[in-house]
Order: structure tokens, then sequence, then C-alpha cells
């Protein structure tokens, strides 16, 4: 009875917010907006710059639904389905693909160039959010991983300065691991640790592409082999806690604060969570180690802002949008987030070279580093990300398989997926003649 009460009061609910959602949908002068990262201290900052914007626009009004990270994605779906998509939504770029794909997000192009900013953009914000030269999101921040170290252990180790290079990596991780009760490195085998895979893997190879000009995967190379024995050498070699092959991101940063291991693979919006609980000065940053080449390639990921295809309001959008991105409000955005700005000079307002910035700071402005951009571009990337590359590289650092197997398995499934993109996107005339 109680089970009933509730399931009619949820359709109930459910039905008045369709409703009020229905009602507005027909109101040009109201936008409505969806985050997808939330806190509460982000929301209450969202909802003050879209305050500012109704002010700046007489008569217009912009709702916000804040959605939790675990739900997001599915709940954003169930809104597009019944034909109640926002007007803007917060786009992570893993997402883009699929949306992009299923012809649900708006181009750009028409609305906002890269003439409408200053020449202080990172000189790629364009480009990150496009796919086939066509503009879907704009990012609004990037999640840029760089070194965390515990000073403290390194002194205590006698480790006089963090690793230039993968050899003086793997060579630091070895000498922490003789501190009692610590290990070297935190190691994150969970969902979300992919991207180190791909850092050590593509640093190793000296190339950055994921693919060459034919469409085959670099990770066939042998520095791509390389890189996944590196770091499964690590682990197997007792310098990453043995529980670390299963840990997400909340597990790799309490392993770090708690001293259980020394150094941390890390994006800057996770600081918070060090910051509340460790001094300061016990820990710093450095940039990813550089690989033979003497080139590294960190993991570069973002979200952003897109307007949604259903909207019937897209030219207020994108005028939100722009809204959104405009310098100090961006500014107030990434103090807060802790991501890397898309603006150079405020990046240097927010990381302190002398401070824990200091990684993040250098990795922006030293040639040695450039990023690496996972290619979000492909429909079957997220699943390939969040479930065949853990689960495969799980048992690649328990010894069921071997670099070489996992490597050649990652790459004939990335060969697939790009040359069936390929011959779908970008040589149409055949794609034709073949149909003929």
């Amino acid at each position: 009875m109680i089970k009933a009460a509730m399931i009619f009061v949820i359709v109930v609910l459910g039905y008045a917010l369709s409703q009020a959602m229905s009602d507005k949908d027909h109101d040009p002068n109201n936008l409505l907006i969806v985050e997808v990262n939330t806190s509460p201290e982000r929301t209450k900052l969202l909802r003050g710059q879209l305050d500012s914007f109704e002010a700046a626009n007489p008569g217009m009004t912009v709702d916000v639904i804040s959605l939790s990270w675990g739900q997001a994605f599915e709940k954003i779906a169930m809104m597009v389905a019944g034909g109640k998509a926002p007007d803007v939504v917060e786009m992570p770029d893993f997402w883009l693909s699929r949306y992009v794909s299923a012809g649900q997000i708006a181009d750009m192009t028409p609305y906002i160039n890269e003439d409408d900013f200053d020449d202080d953009l990172e000189a790629d914000t364009f480009d990150y959010g496009s796919i086939n030269e066509t503009l879907y999101t704009i990012p609004y921040g990037y999640y840029l991983c760089a070194l965390i170290y515990n000073k403290k252990l390194f002194a205590e180790a006698g480790i006089e300065k963090p690793p230039l290079t993968l050899d003086d990596f793997y060579n630091t991780a070895a000498k922490l691991s003789e501190l009692p009760g610590v290990s070297g490195f935190c190691h994150h085998g969970g969902r979300g640790g992919p991207v180190f895979f791909y850092w050590i893997m593509t640093t190793m190879n000296g190339n950055v592409d994921f693919f060459d000009e034919a469409g085959n995967s670099t990770f066939y190379n042998q520095g791509a082999i390389d890189g996944l024995t590196l770091i499964r050498d690590i682990y197997k070699n007792g310098y990453a806690p043995k529980d670390s092959v299963n840990w997400g991101l909340n597990e790799t940063v309490s392993g770090f604060y708690s001293g259980t291991c020394a150094m941390l693979h890390l994006t800057p919006d996770s600081l918070a969570a060090l910051n509340t609980r460790m001094d300061p000065d016990d820990f710093a940053s450095t940039p990813m180690p550089l690989g033979p080449s003497g080139k590294s390639f960190p993991h570069l990921g973002y979200i952003g802002w897109s307007v949604m295809e259903q909207s019937t309001k897209k030219a207020a959008a994108f005028k939100l949008v722009e809204h959104l991105l405009e310098r100090e409000n961006h500014k107030q955005w990434a103090e807060l987030s802790g991501l890397v700005p898309i603006y150079k000079e405020i990046s240097e307002d927010i990381f302190d070279e002398d401070g824990i910035g200091a990684g993040w700071l250098k990795t922006t402005q030293d040639d040695r580093w450039s990023y690496m951009i996972n290619p979000n571009y492909l429909p079957e990337i997220a699943e390939f990300d969040s479930i065949t590359v853990v689960q495969s590289g799980q048992a690649m650092m328990l010894g069921e398989k071997t670099p070489e197997e996992t490597a050649k398995m990652w790459a004939d499934f990335l060969t697939a997926a790009q040359k069936k993109y390929i011959a779908e996107n970008e040589n149409p005339e055949n794609e034709s003649k073949a149909n003929e």
C-alpha cells in the first residue's frame, strides 16, 4: 500500500513538472539550462550569473535544473525522448559524440565564432568542441592532469625533487615504497582511470596521436606496449597498493591524503578534497613525467556548454552561453571549480607558479608538454573507456593478460572504430558508390 502511494506521488509530481515545463516551452522569453556536475556552491554561482543575464535582458527568465552526476545522462536522455529537452546543457567531452550522432546538439557555427572572444582564448578551444569541423560545444574549463606528490614522504625517503622522466617516476615509486606502510604511486584502476593508460602509452610512443594517417591505432606500436609494461611492473613489484587495481577517484585521493601512497595522477578540480585534509605545505604538483622523446602528453578533458537541437529559442540560448563564458563570469567559475580556464591570463591568476598549481601552470607554458585528447568523436569511445579498458586493464595488472595482448586488444578496437568513422563521415562519395 505504501509502495503504491509512493508511486502515485511520483507520477503526480512528474506530471506536474511536465506540465510546468510544457507551459514554459511555449514562452519565448524563458530558457531552461541543465547542469550535470553539481554542488550547492556551484549551483549558487550559476544562479547568480543567470540572474545577471536576466538583468541585462529585461523580460528574459532562465530556469535551472541541477542533476547529480550519476543520474544526469539518463535523465537528460529521458527529457530529450519526451520532447522536453533543455535549451542549454552542460556537456562533458565524452558525451558529445553520442548526442551529435543522434542529431540532438545544435550547430553553434551560425551563432558563435572565435572573433567573439579576445586573443587570450586558448588556441584550440573551438577545435576541442568540434566534430567534423562543426562546433557543437564550447569548453568552459579543462581537466588537465598533473602529478601530485607528498613532500613529507619524499623527504623521509631522501628524495630531493619530483620525477622529471618516466625512468625517474619508476625509480621514485620504488624508493618511496621502501618506507614502512607506503606505496610509491596511487594507481587509479577503476572507472576514470584509463586516461592514465592513454597518457603513458602515447608518452612512451613519443606521439600524441591515437591513429596514423591510415586510421590504424598507434597502440600497436612498441612504445605503447612499453608504457603498459612500466605501469604493470610498478603494480607487480608492490610500488602501488594491491587494492588500487579497483580504486576509483575517491579511493586514490583518500589513499594520497592518508599517506598510503605518495604520488597521484590528478586534475585540479580534486584539490579541494586535499586542501581540507592536508597541510598545503605538505604536498605539491609537478607536470607529468617526460618520455624517451623528451615529451609528455598529459590527458586534457573538458566540459562545456551546448545548445540542444530541440530548442526553439536558439538565438537566446546561444546568447546565454556567451554570457556564461564572458571573462569575469568565467574567472569566477574557474576559481570555484578548480578547472584550468579557457583564458590563458586567468590561468596565471589562479595557478601560482610557487604554489600547489605549479605543475599545471608549467604544463600550460612549456613546449615539452602537449595535451592528449581522447578521440571523443567516436560513438564507441564512452563504452570503451568506461568498461572495456577498465576491465582488461585490471586483468593485465593482475597478470591475467600480458601488456602485448592488452595493447593489441585496445588497438584492434580503436582501429575498427576509427575506420568505421572515416567511412561514414569523411568519404561520403565512396559510401554512395558502395550503395549503388
